[in-house]
């Protein structure tokens, strides 16, 4: 997160800074998140940020959410004026939204969990804020991503390819599944830039296989499944391992449950 330009700004002493309090806050909620060096730029005297941020956190202006990430809050409410997916995506400068929350900040997921999925290159354990739990995901390369509702998160086809290529077991694929049948509408061409950014023949028969169950929801043109056909790995895998009722589909050479979520 870029700091705020504030170079023409002499140092506050700290009586000018308790003088200039409303100032201060309104800058910060221009922010919404903002780190020390942010204070220390507005402020232009070090000495005078710590005493800025204690008076603020004991007014109930501000609150840290994780080593040095503060947010604003709103004094009538006591809660975060930023959602929980806006602070995910204000982590780290390289952050954003991503797997089942980025489905929940699109605003497709059947039901809102206790936790936020970032993706950065940033490596961070796992934190609670505000009751959610915010846990890091391994960022894509290259990843399409847009902002929504002020979050920055995985766009709707890398959220697809993202989730395909990473649930855990017949519950996690359920999961992904729920989400997609709820989809307005995915592009062809940006699911196959996805799938050619990770270059990985099991991840075009999974999404070829499952969106293919979903077709009723999806419509993707013909087009879209012949071109993961050509990149599909040659070896036979099964999507779910140790599931029961797994059968073999063989335009895809995966063993798989028949998909029927969204019915």
């Amino acid at each position: 997160m870029a700091g705020m330009t504030v170079s023409s700004y002499r140092p506050y002493s700290r009586k000018q800074v308790r003088d200039s309090g409303a100032e201060f806050y309104g800058r910060m909620r221009e922010l919404g998140c903002f780190t020390l060096q942010d204070v220390t730029d507005m402020v232009g005297e070090r000495s005078a940020v710590a005493y800025l941020v204690n008076d603020y956190q004991r007014k109930g202006y501000i609150d840290r959410i994780h080593r040095n990430l503060y947010t604003v809050m709103d004094v009538e409410t006591g809660e975060p004026m930023l959602n929980r997916y806006q602070i995910g995506s204000r982590l780290f400068p390289d952050a954003y939204i991503a797997l089942g929350s980025a489905f929940e900040a699109w605003g497709y997921a059947p039901r809102v969990g206790n936790e936020v999925f970032v993706a950065t290159g940033t490596r961070f354990t796992d934190f609670r804020y505000n009751g959610v739990f915010y846990r890091r995901a391994q960022p894509k390369a290259g990843a399409s991503t847009e902002w929504v509702g002020g979050s920055l998160v995985s766009s709707l086809e890398q959220t697809v390819v993202d989730s395909l290529h990473s649930f855990s077991g017949e519950a996690g694929l359920e999961d992904v599944a729920e989400c997609i049948v709820r989809l307005p509408g995915l592009d062809a061409d940006r699911l196959l830039e996805c799938l050619e950014r990770y270059g990985n023949g099991y991840l075009y028969q999974k999404c070829g296989y499952v969106l293919e169950q979903l077709q009723s929801y999806v419509g993707l043109p013909e087009a879209f499944y012949r071109e993961c056909r050509a990149h599909c790995a040659s070896t036979v895998r099964y999507m779910v391992k140790g599931a029961e009722g797994l059968v073999y589909h063989k335009g895809w050479g995966v063993y798989g449950p028949c998909l029927r979520w969204g019915e």
